[in-house]
């Protein structure tokens, strides 16, 4: 009995060193990697957070971000652009041809000879040579008109018509009324008789004989009292000649001439532009007009006994008004202010420079 026991205390030994939970202290060693070879085996599962978080990332960034952006600026910003600028008459930049010089415009050669070509440019087929003062009229053209250099003079070649031919001519050599007309004219005005070669009996059609059919033109004259009528431009482009006719009947028989431009002047030989001083000269004294401020501002009211009182009749026969001229001070200004006379001798008057900026011709029988 004591050696059967001995045997079954033996094996009961064994048995309790190869129960099955001793290798659970094995497998936390291995999750702890104290374990050399286990830590070689779980060398795959290290690898799984960068297949898991780097594809999701770059997924994200291309479904969310740059798709939508992308379409964003193709339906807002590119399309819209073109659109408008087809669409808008004002993105379209018209040719300057056409502004300059609209259909039928009548334009003459200021040059000893002038060459009618085929295409806009120097070396274009020569149609024929113009001499001076060959009449041309300006007609429709497709193409845009380049501005260019010839000789010292800068221009634009434009589409013209002379006589049964048709091409191109350099615009700086042409202008708006004959050469000669400055020679023909005397560009004087006197008050209630005539201004250049227009009386109280011209008509429209003898206007046009006179400068030129493309040099008249219907215009909306402006009054006094912000009023308006209709009447007649002469040398609407050209503010050293302009002129503008009230009728007293429809394009028959002048009431008066409103003078603009500086070439213009009349017997005792001041005009637009000219300075106080010259008509207190003209006059042999002192004249009176008008404070400023109002609507009848530096109008001349009187020459006080002057010369001009002889052939210059106030509002009979001529009408003038001042205007100041910077450089002054406002003090000076103020001192001339207001619906009431002031005389030339007044020191204001001097110190603001005034001059002649509107006179009007009244026309006669």
């Amino acid at each position: 009995m004591g050696y059967l026991a001995a045997l079954l205390i033996v094996v009961a030994g064994l048995g309790q060193e190869q129960e099955p939970p001793a290798p659970e202290p094995e497998a936390e060693n291995q999750q702890e990697g104290e374990a050399a070879p286990a830590a070689e085996e779980s060398e795959e599962p290290e690898l799984a957070p960068l297949v898991e978080l780097e594809p999701a990332e770059e997924i994200g960034e291309l479904e969310t971000l740059e798709p939508p952006d992308q379409a964003k600026e193709l339906e807002t910003l590119e399309p819209p652009g073109p659109a408008n600028e087809l669409e808008t008459p004002e993105s379209i930049e018209t040719p300057k041809t056409w502004l300059k010089y609209p259909p039928g415009t009548v334009l003459y050669v200021n040059a000893s000879s002038l060459a009618l070509r085929k295409g806009p440019r120097r070396d274009a087929t020569l149609v024929h040579f113009m001499p001076s003062e060959t009449r041309v009229v300006a007609i429709e053209d497709v193409i845009d008109s380049v501005p260019e250099k010839v000789g010292s003079r800068e221009g634009h070649w434009v589409f013209m018509r002379q006589g049964q031919h048709e091409g191109y001519v350099f615009d700086a050599y042409l202008v708006q009324a004959p050469p000669s007309m400055d020679e023909s004219l005397d560009w004087l005005c006197e008050p209630g008789k005539r201004v250049g070669p227009i009386t109280a009996k011209t008509t429209l059609e003898e206007l046009m004989s006179f400068f030129g059919e493309a040099n008249v033109r219907e215009a909306r004259i402006p009054l006094q009292e912000g009023e308006a009528e209709r009447g007649t431009v002469i040398f609407s482009e050209d503010p050293e000649r302009r002129l503008f006719i009230r009728w007293k009947y429809h394009n028959v028989s002048p009431s008066s001439v409103i003078v603009e431009g500086k070439r213009w002047h009349t017997t005792k030989g001041f005009g637009i532009g000219s300075r106080l001083s010259e008509i207190v000269r003209a006059n042999d004294g002192p004249v009176s007009f008008a404070g400023f401020g109002w609507d009848y501002a530096g109008y001349v009211m009187s020459w006080r006994g002057g010369t001009l009182e002889a052939d210059h009749r106030l509002r009979d026969d001529i009408s003038i008004f001042l205007a100041p001229e910077q450089p002054y001070l406002p003090a000076d200004f103020q001192a001339l202010q207001g619906d009431r006379e002031f005389s030339s001798e007044q020191p204001e008057a001097a110190k603001l420079n005034l001059h002649v900026n509107a006179m009007t011709i009244m026309l006669h029988e």
